[in-house]
């Protein structure tokens, strides 16, 4: 794929309601967990406890799109591309789409073509559809921008009882439910002032998904991550750092492990790996494009010299990004 310029990003998270505080609070593994209710704790973003449903994702998802899109950006015709949750863990999204794209835009004070706009309410699944999405939607001449956000709770009480229902609940390893925003601002425009450069989107499955007994040896990551090195036209890539862009649990930490072992990263020998579930807990939909803006950030302020790689999972689908620097004057 050409590369896409990462023009800007947004957040809010549990600790941080902007960018830089967020990714702070990520780089160095802060965290506050608060009392949720059904003897559970988690990370929630400073928002009233009876904001819940719609209204909480429009309003958590505003908070990321009011930072990155800036005032000369939202002049020009940008498309809006939302990665949300199914409409089976967050009913009040059934059939709102539409209210849900013109909630943000009112929230936000922004208005977005159509034509280039459009809901994947699909959870965690939902990066693997809106990502192409958003850079076919790119290919139109008259499109500025594209901003992909991800917006996700599992903190309130009717997505903490379904929680609770899956068996993912923290006991020994498991998950801790958290909520978060991020906006990533994507352009055919590679000017200087941009944070990165998006270098190849990578997709596999994991095979041991869904097989019994079969330990996951990360076969579905590794070939998501050599299709991104080989999209990316990096030969012999050097990666600075890492985003694991899962929910924590133990098994997709011994699957990242068993990643690191693979051949695209022989030559990554100073490789920092970042975390956001721990400071975020598990955003569900909103995890992928967090990632995506962490990493962004951390090589547009220098603290990843060379490539960097955010590594995705939604049960048997896997990906991979790679950002690079963006050449300086």
């Amino acid at each position: 794929m050409n590369p896409l310029a990462i023009d800007s990003i947004g957040m809010i998270t549990p600790l941080a309601e902007d960018a830089g505080g967020s990714v702070g609070c990520i780089y160095t593994g802060a965290r506050r967990f608060d009392e949720l209710g059904f003897s559970l704790t988690g990370a929630k973003a400073p928002l009233p406890d009876d904001l819940v449903g719609l209204e909480r994702l429009v309003r958590l998802g505003a908070y990321a799109l009011f930072e990155a899109i800036y005032e000369e950006l939202a002049a020009e015709k940008i498309g809006l591309v939302v990665c949300a949750p199914t409409e089976v863990d967050e009913p009040s999204l059934t059939g709102q789409s539409a209210a849900l794209l013109a909630g943000l835009a009112a929230a936000s004070e922004l208005s977005f073509v159509p034509r280039a706009s459009r809901v994947f309410a699909s959870g965690r699944n939902a990066i693997f559809e809106a990502f192409p999405f958003a850079r076919v939607a790119l290919l139109q001449p008259d499109l500025a921008a594209v901003c992909l956000l991800g917006v996700d709770s599992l903190v309130t009480k009717p997505r903490l009882q379904r929680f609770l229902e899956r068996g993912t609940a923290r006991r020994s390893g498991g998950r801790v439910p958290g909520e978060a925003a991020a906006a990533v601002v994507l352009t055919r425009r590679r000017e200087p002032q941009a944070l990165a450069l998006l270098r190849s989107f990578g997709t596999a499955n994991e095979p041991a998904v869904g097989q019994q007994g079969s330990p996951s040896l990360a076969k579905g990551l590794l070939a998501a991550i050599d299709q991104a090195v080989a999209h990316a036209q990096l030969a012999q890539p050097v990666f600075s750092g890492l985003v694991h862009g899962m929910a924590g649990t133990a098994e997709e930490a011994e699957e990242l492990a068993w990643a690191k072992t693979g051949r695209a990263f022989a030559l990554s020998t100073e490789l920092q790996c970042v975390f956001p579930h721990v400071s975020t807990g598990d955003a569900g939909a909103a995890m992928a494009v967090l990632s995506m803006a962490t990493s962004a950030f951390l090589i547009d302020k220098g603290v990843w010299p060379a490539a960097g790689l955010s590594c995705l999972a939604a049960y048997a689908q896997r990906g991979a990004v790679i950002m690079t620097p963006v050449p300086r004057a």
